[in-house]
C-alpha cells in the first residue's frame, strides 16, 4: 500500500538487505494505528494523534490516512491567535491548501490579536511580506506598523529588506503621532535614507490643499483641527471639508490657560486658571465629554504631549513636575521634575524622549531645550538652544522636523535626530512673521504654517509659506464663533484597510 516502503524493500537500499527499517520520527502507537487504519479500514484519528498521523501518512505516502487526517482537521480544527502561524506553516508543509488558507485568513482577519502574541517576531520575512501584501487586513495601519517594528527589532534585517517591508505598508494611513513616537527615530529608519523618503512621500499625500470650488480637503483620511478656546465651550472644530463645527460644551470650565494633548481619538485637557488639577477628556468620535482623575499637583500655563500611549502634563506656573497617565489609569503619577518654572513652553515627542522648548522662565523668555526620557525618567538640559528666546512658544511636528512660532512672530524650523540615545538639534531655518501675541495655535501643512488666532474675536486662519518666507493671501472660511484661541490640535481619524 505504501510506495515509500516498496521503494525501500525492493530496491538496492540497505533496508532491503537487512530487513530492518528505522522510523525515528514515528512512535509505536502511531505506527500501530496506521497499520490498523490501512488494513482494517477504520478511522482512528483524534485530537491527540492527528498531527503525528498526518506526518506519518505523508512520509509513508499513504493517501487514505492523509485523507482521514484532512477530514478530521476540517471538521475539528480550532484556530486562534496563538496557533494560527503553526497551522499555516504545517498545512503548507503537508500541501493542504484549504486549511492553510483558513489559517492565514484567520491571522489576517485577527492581526491585532496576533501582533500582541510572541509569534509576530517568529514570522519569516516571506511570511511577513505575504501578510503585508493582503489588501483586506481588518485592523488599523498603526497596529500593522506596531507589528512591523516588533519584527524589525527582533530580526534585525538588512537595509534592503527594511526598504521592501516599508514599501508594503500604507504609510499614508499611519497616525502621524504614532509615526513620530515609534518609527521615525528608530535605528532602522534614521540610518535608511530610502525608507525616510518613503515616509516623507506618503505623508505629503494627506496635506491640506486647495480643492475645487475653493474648498479645503485632506486626501486619503479625515484630519480635523480642534481649536482650543476659553469658557465651557472649550473646543471648536475646523473639519477636513473646510467647514466649522461646534463641539458640545465641557461639563466644567477649567478656566484660561489650560493645556491639551491628543491620545488616539481622545483629547485630554488638564489644569487651567479655575481648576488647576482638573482633567477633562473629549472623545472626538462619540462627541462626548467625561471627567478624568485629578492631577497630583496644580498646573497652569503648562504644556502637554503624548508618548508611548501615555499623556503627560508638564510644568507651568505652580509646579515644575511632569505627570503621566495612560488611558486605562485611574490616577496621575508624578514621574519627573524640570527643576525650573516653564510657562507657555512647547513640548514635542521624539521617540521615547519629550523635548520641552522655550516659554517663560522666571521673568524672561527662554531658548532652553530640556529633554525628559520617559524610560529612565531623567531630565537633562540639551547643549543645543533655540535660535530665539520666546515667552510663548507654539509648534507643530512633522516627522523629524519641528516648526515653531513664538509670540514675537519668530518662525523656527529645527530638525531633531536621535543617534543611539543622543538627541541632536539642527537649526534649518529662521524667518519673521507677524506676532499673534499669546492667542494662537500653529499647524504645519504641505510646506506652510497655518496659524489659528484670535483674542475675543472670530478665529482667523492665515497661511505662511516657509519656502517663500511670506504670508499667502488665501481666504479660509471664517469661524462663526467669537472667542479666544489658546492653541490647536490636529486629530487624524484612523482607518482600517478596506
Amino acid at each position: 500500500m505504501s510506495s515509500y516502503f516498496r521503494a525501500m524493500l525492493t530496491s538496492d537500499m540497505r533496508e532491503s538487505r537487512t530487513g530492518v527499517l528505522n522510523l525515528p520520527t514515528v512512535s509505536v502507537s502511531v505506527f500501530q494505528d496506521v497499520i490498523k487504519m490501512s488494513l482494517c479500514s477504520v478511522d482512528l484519528v483524534n485530537e491527540d494523534n492527528c498531527v503525528n498521523m498526518l506526518d506519518a501518512g505523508e512520509m509513508m505516502q499513504l493517501d487514505d490516512v492523509k485523507d482521514l487526517c484532512h477530514r478530521y482537521l476540517k471538521k475539528s480544527l480550532v484556530i486562534n491567535a496563538d496557533n494560527c502561524l503553526h497551522w499555516w506553516r504545517l498545512m503548507n508543509r503537508y500541501n493542504v491548501p484549504d486549511l492553510s488558507n483558513r489559517a492565514v485568513s484567520y491571522l489576517t482577519k485577527n492581526l491585532t490579536d496576533f501582533i500582541e502574541t510572541k509569534n509576530i517576531v517568529h514570522l519569516s520575512k516571506t511570511e511577513l511580506l505575504e501578510i503585508l501584501s493582503n489588501d483586506d487586513l481588518k485592523c488599523k495601519e498603526d497596529v500593522i506598523m506596531k507589528g512591523v517594528m516588533k519584527w524589525l527589532e527582533a530580526n534585525n534585517p538588512n537595509a534592503d529588506d527594511v526598504k521592501r517591508i516599508f514599501e508594503m505598508t500604507r504609510m499614508d494611513l499611519v497616525d502621524p503621532q504614532f509615526l513620530i513616537q515609534n518609527v521615525v527615530f528608530s535605528k532602522f529608519i534614521s540610518d535608511n535614507n530610502c525608507v525616510q523618503q518613503i515616509i516623507k512621500n506618503a505623508r505629503r499625500s494627506e496635506d491640506l490643499t486647495t480643492g475645487c470650488n475653493s474648498r479645503y480637503i485632506f486626501h486619503n483620511r479625515r484630519v480635523d483641527v480642534f481649536v482650543l478656546h476659553w469658557h465651557t465651550s472649550l473646543l471648536s472644530c475646523f473639519t477636513s471639508e473646510g467647514t466649522w463645527e461646534d463641539v458640545p460644551p465641557a461639563p466644567v470650565n477649567p478656566g484660561a490657560w489650560y493645556s491639551a494633548a491628543r491620545l488616539g481619538n481622545k483629547i485630554y485637557i488638564t489644569g487651567g486658571g479655575c481648576r488647576r488639577k482638573c482633567t477633562l477628556v473629549y472623545d472626538v468620535c462619540r462627541r462626548e465629554w467625561e471627567t478624568g482623575p485629578h492631577l497630583e499637583e496644580q498646573h497652569f500655563v503648562h504644556c502637554m504631549t503624548t508618548a508611548n500611549s501615555k499623556v503627560y502634563a508638564i510644568g507651568g506656573m505652580y509646579s515644575n513636575t511632569i505627570e503621566e497617565m495612560s488611558e486605562s489609569d485611574t490616577r496621575w503619577q508624578v514621574v519627573g521634575d524640570l527643576n525650573q518654572k516653564r510657562e507657555f513652553a512647547f513640548a514635542a515627542t521624539v521617540g521615547r524622549n519629550i523635548l520641552v522648548m522655550g516659554g517663560l522662565s522666571g521673568e524672561s523668555g527662554s531658548d532652553v531645550i530640556q529633554c525628559f526620557n520617559t524610560a529612565t525618567r531623567c531630565v537633562s538640559n540639551l547643549s543645543s538652544r533655540l535660535p530665539y528666546s520666546s515667552r510663548c512658544l507654539r509648534g507643530s511636528v512633522h516627522l523629524s522636523d519641528i516648526y515653531l512660532l513664538d509670540n514675537y512672530g519668530n518662525v523656527m524650523n529645527v530638525q531633531v535626530t536621535d543617534s543611539d540615545g543622543e538627541i541632536k538639534i539642527q537649526v534649518k531655518s529662521t524667518a519673521k512673521w507677524k506676532s499673534f501675541a499669546y492667542w494662537f495655535g500653529v499647524l504645519w501643512q504641505n510646506g506652510s504654517l497655518l496659524s489659528f488666532s484670535g483674542w475675543d474675536s472670530n478665529c482667523e486662519i492665515t497661511r505662511y509659506n516657509l519656502a517663500e518666507r511670506k504670508e499667502q493671501h488665501i481666504t479660509f472660511p471664517e469661524s462663526p464663533r467669537s472667542d479666544t484661541v489658546f492653541g490647536v490640535l490636529p486629530v487624524y481619524y484612523e482607518a482600517a484597510r478596506q
